[in-house]
């Protein structure tokens, strides 16, 4: 009996869990008072039916931990399914940011290798992926920072080494469950890179093409403009010098008749009223200033007149009212005589420096490619205030031949460089250009199919590099 109570004592040691007779029962066996048959058979009954329903509740907490635990596994087995069916390599990281799971597209997308995967390791994991990167510092510098900033949306893209372009994400996770701390998805955009990359050099291809046509429609414009003015003014240009000229010429000859009557004066009586009108009209015409400055006049109107006739032959070369026939020439030799012809060298304040190769060819108009060579060394010198110096470089490829001129002179503002090949535009002062150097060369070179280009910045010299075909199609003279 003793023993009896003991276990349920035990059994319910919490009084408020004790049935009422049972705890009548043990109230009066804590007295010692004498128990009644039917009080202990209440009691047992009591305690047999509370044993039943706690082990009834446990079957049922034990069947719910197995629901539990077996629900568990399923998601797991479904998460890792998601996981391999991904088309994007994901690795996880547990709460001290170490892999704890990747899937294998992950393997496959690093080229991670067996030997990795059969007993791998953190370490040994990371070491395999940072291999395949062009720079694995900078992914390392920056999962560091993603590690530390767990409410950070991040997007990078990764370059291996191989040139693949890889993309990878990761957006912040409310919880941590089941151990993960961050998720991280890696995609090779290597196609859509290359297709972006190459979308945005056509559309820069394509802002360069509609600039040039802009470009080559306003001097076309020009040109058609070009080719009237030389067309009306070469004419009365040259009717106008040849009448200077022979103006000239008689002037001469009238002053030297001049100068015998006033030879013949000397045998005129000093006296004479004849003598004194002479030395009167000779008073009122100012003989001897007269004498000067009609030579000054001749001579400058002359000057004007060869200014004009210059313009006129450079209108013409725009308007491409010229040529001469296509020829295979050295370009060291179109060169030199350009030199010469600008009068680049400027007394000896300008020191050239040539690296052009002696042999190098080029087929051109060799008397049109020397006028646009002379104007870009004519306007490289103007360039330089004081001491300077000029390089000239060449080479070739398969298709073109090239030639930069640089010099280190006052540079151009950016606000002047789009201008620069414009007919007529020129930041000289008043008469000491007439700003159509850089367009009759920019149309030459034009003429022979190439391109010319100018690089600058104000204060810093320039740079201007000419691109012909290496082998070009014969251009008739016109």
């Amino acid at each position: 009996m003793k023993q009896i109570h003991e276990l349920v004592v035990q059994s319910f040691a919490d009084p408020a869990t004790r049935p009422a007779a049972l705890a009548r029962y043990l109230e009066a066996a804590a007295a010692a008072a004498p128990v009644a048959p039917e009080l202990l058979e209440a009691a047992l009954v009591d305690a047999l039916t509370a044993c039943q329903a706690i082990q009834a509740d446990s079957a049922r907490q034990a069947a719910e931990r197995l629901d539990a635990e077996e629900h568990t596994e399923n998601l797991l087995q479904l998460l890792g399914t998601i996981l391999e069916s991904s088309d994007e390599g994901i690795l996880a990281l547990d709460t001290e940011d170490r892999i704890i799971r990747f899937n294998s597209r992950l393997v496959g997308l690093f080229a991670i290798p067996d030997e990795v995967i059969a007993f791998w390791r953190h370490e040994d994991v990371m070491a395999a992926l940072l291999a395949q990167l062009a720079d694995p510092a900078a992914f390392s510098h920056s999962l560091a920072e993603l590690c530390l900033a767990p409410d950070a949306d991040w997007r990078e893209t990764l370059e291996c080494a191989d040139g693949r372009v890889i993309e990878w994400r990761s957006q912040p996770q409310p919880a941590v469950w089941a151990g993960v701390k961050r998720v991280i998805s890696f995609l090779d955009v290597t196609e859509r890179f290359r297709s972006e990359t190459n979308r945005r050099l056509l559309e820069r291809k394509l802002d360069e093409t509609r600039e040039r046509l802009l470009q080559a429609e306003k001097l076309a414009a020009i040109f058609q403009l070009s080719a009237g003015l030389a067309h009306e003014i070469s004419n009365p240009i040259g009717f106008i010098q040849s009448n200077l000229e022979a103006m000239g010429r008689y002037v001469h000859t009238m002053l030297g008749l001049l100068e015998l009557y006033a030879q013949a004066e000397d045998d005129l009586p000093p006296e004479g009223a004849r003598m004194a009108a002479l030395g009167a009209a000779k008073k009122a015409a100012d003989l001897e200033f007269l004498r000067d400055d009609v030579v000054d006049l001749l001579d400058e109107s002359l000057r004007g007149t060869r200014r004009l006739a210059t313009m006129v032959g450079s209108l013409r070369v725009l308007a491409h009212a010229q040529g001469s026939a296509m020829q295979t020439v050295g370009l060291a030799g179109l060169l030199d005589a350009a030199l010469v012809a600008a009068d680049a060298a400027a007394g000896g304040r300008v020191q050239i420096r040539r690296s052009v190769d002696d042999s190098l060819q080029v087929e051109c108009r060799p008397s049109e490619l020397g006028e646009a060579l002379k104007n870009l060394l004519h306007n490289a010198r103007d360039a330089i205030a004081g001491a300077g110096e000029i390089s000239l470089r060449a080479g070739a490829d398969e298709r073109q031949v090239w030639l930069e001129i640089a010099d280190t002179g006052c540079g151009i503002p950016a606000g002047n460089l789009g201008r620069i090949f414009e007919p007529f535009f020129t930041t000289k002062p008043p008469g000491a250009g007439m700003g159509l150097g850089l367009s009759v060369a920019y149309a030459i070179v034009a003429m022979h199919g190439g391109t010319i280009a100018a690089t600058s910045e104000a204060g810093q010299g320039s740079v201007f590099r000419i691109c012909l075909p290496r082998h070009q199609a014969a251009i008739p003279a016109a």
